[in-house]
């Protein structure tokens, strides 16, 4: 088993408990995993700084300071630019101890390379045996995202509503997962355990599902009809009684 996005979400919310990421930090570390998982698991790459700003919509300034912070943490490492020649570089890290952090590059399937990957999943797996407290509450922005980071739920999310009746594919599942974090926020709601959080979106998601108003409301793709052609009996009937 290789290095995947849960260790390195785990190593990042068990340094969370230690001491609170703000949300600027904690969505610069999120866009920098996400960039990982595009490249295919290539832990260090190359990421223009104007690429980052325009995503997140901060200062270059802003940037500076965030990834610094993440760096002192010991979550990733940072290589500046050479003038137009080269692009920044950066390196998300897992710790291995409290006092070693080690990177590996890995292979498009998601493993270490060399001879110690063995000996460095058995001692992330020892401690990463949840990768977080299901009943520890998180902040909503942290909690949203988690969530939209964790693909495994979500294709079984989407598996289940599809099994229901209720047709969803990968953008619709992440466009309703922004609504329901909007529905917590009008709710006053700020927190939430992510077990909770998980369970709490399936039925909303199916609530909503089944609700014939809201589907063809909010979302014409879900409506549901019958087309009629030209010879069928039924096309000039008064419908006004279906």
């Amino acid at each position: 088993m290789g290095i995947r996005s849960f260790d390195y979400m785990g190593q990042f919310w068990r340094e969370n408990e230690m001491q609170t990421f703000s949300a600027r930090e904690t969505q610069l570390y999120f866009f920098l995993l996400a960039e990982c998982k595009r490249r295919y698991w290539q832990a260090s790459f190359g990421c223009s700084t104007q690429r980052i700003t325009n995503n997140l919509g901060i200062s270059r300034q802003t940037l500076c300071r965030l990834r610094k912070k993440l760096q002192d943490r010991g979550l990733i490492a940072y290589e500046e630019g050479k003038n137009n020649s080269s692009i920044p570089g950066y390196t998300l890290l897992i710790k291995v101890d409290t006092n070693k952090t080690v990177q590996r590059n890995m292979t498009a399937n998601g493993t270490l390379d060399g001879t110690a990957a063995g000996t460095i999943i058995n001692s992330i797996d020892k401690i990463n045996k949840s990768i977080i407290p299901k009943e520890k509450p998180l902040h909503l922005n942290d909690l949203q995202a988690l969530l939209y980071a964790d693909n495994k739920w979500l294709g079984n999310v989407k598996e289940y509503a599809n099994q229901h009746g209720i047709e969803v594919d990968d953008m619709k599942i992440q466009e309703m997962l922004g609504e329901f974090f909007l529905y917590l926020r009008t709710c006053g709601i700020q927190s939430k355990s992510p077990a909770d959080a998980q369970q709490h979106f399936v039925n909303w998601l199916m609530k909503k599902g089944n609700n014939r108003d809201y589907r063809q409301k909010a979302h014409p793709a879900w409506q549901v009809g019958v087309k009629l052609t030209d010879d069928n009996p039924d096309k000039f009937k008064n419908t006004s009684e279906w």
